[in-house]
């Protein structure tokens, strides 16, 4: 329905609608019934004409049932229900909680009415990137958004303007699905790489683009696939706890070599994990923050980066201990 559909036979707009100076409080109202109503975890579409494209007054709303409901082929027992219930609470304000409570509600709706404070468990999620929260709400908006992206090589960061359309998590780390509006493509992003400030404009972008969100989380995939790495961990090390869930096999259990022959820093018997990796300077950091305990080595481009990085430890603290004796 257009606008003037809604307030010409909603009840609480339409006994006002004639009322010509109640116009501006009934459309400031209007505005924030969207906004609760995306808030609640219902999604509320808003559809261009086609024939006016950018016509406020041609604009029709449409609550999606397939958005809104389970497909029929989804079923869940009393147990399933109770967990998903729980695991909807988990996420704390400023990451996924609007998308949590979108999900409490179609549980509840399916009889999962479980009132988490009598359970006597409390789990709490959360991104820690500062960008989420900004980040996520514009996705919930559909409203464009403009941050500083620094790459890797690169002195100075880039500024970037985007349709944020999905907050993903890819080898241990959160990404943001996009579409670049300047450059007219699908486009990934890391978080930890934006160094400014999330800024959320007023301009909205289509519905349409979020079409383009299974093409780029398989894109993903994909490229941690074609990334190997060979890395040496310390037995029983933080660096192997932390990096052995990477690895991946066919089969049902991990397998592990010993190189008795390990060196740099590394003991006499070392671990060394195959697994893939979707970014190689990312990862490298990774190394570096474990000490000693893991060692790149292989690819080349992994090792280089490696010592790259603890090149310029070295002379950042060689330059500081040269300035205390001056």
């Amino acid at each position: 329905m257009t606008r003037a559909e809604l307030l010409s036979s909603v009840y609480g707009y339409a006994h006002r609608a004639d009322d010509a100076s109640a116009s501006a409080a009934i459309e400031r109202q209007f505005e924030r019934d969207k906004e609760q109503i995306r808030l609640l975890g219902i999604p509320l579409e808003t559809l261009d004409s086609p024939l006016e494209p950018g016509n406020n007054q041609l604009t029709r709303y449409r609550i999606s049932k397939e958005r809104l409901q389970l497909p029929e082929s989804v079923r869940f027992g009393e147990d399933e229900l109770a967990m998903l219930r729980i695991a909807s609470f988990a996420w704390s304000e400023g990451s996924l909680e609007s998308e949590a409570r979108w999900v409490a509600m179609k549980l509840a709706s399916l009889g999962a009415n479980v009132d988490v404070q009598h359970i006597g468990v409390a789990p709490r999620l959360t991104i820690s990137e500062p960008s989420a929260a900004a980040l996520q709400q514009a996705i919930e908006a559909r409203r464009a958004v403009t941050f500083d992206y620094q790459l890797p090589g690169r002195d100075t960061p880039l500024s970037r303007h985007v349709a944020p359309l999905r907050l993903h998590q890819a080898d241990g780390r959160w990404h943001l699905v996009a579409y670049d509006l300047d450059r007219e493509a699908p486009r990934v992003f890391l978080l930890q790489r934006i160094t400014s400030r999330v800024t959320l404009l007023s301009e909205s972008f289509s519905p349409e683009l979020l079409n383009e969100v299974p093409d780029a989380i398989e894109a993903l995939e994909a490229l941690v696939t074609s990334q190997p790495a060979l890395v040496s961990v310390e037995p029983g090390s933080i660096a192997q706890a932390r990096l052995a869930t990477r690895v991946r096999t066919e089969q049902s259990s991990i397998e592990f070599t010993v190189d008795s022959n390990s060196h740099e820093s590394m003991s006499s018997a070392a671990t060394n994990l195959r697994l893939h990796t979707l970014d190689y300077f990312v990862l490298a950091d990774e190394i570096v923050g474990l000490a000693g305990e893991a060692v790149a080595r292989e690819p080349s481009v992994l090792r280089a980066r490696v010592s790259e990085v603890l090149h310029l430890i070295r002379s950042q603290h060689t330059d500081a201990l040269s300035g205390d004796n001056s």
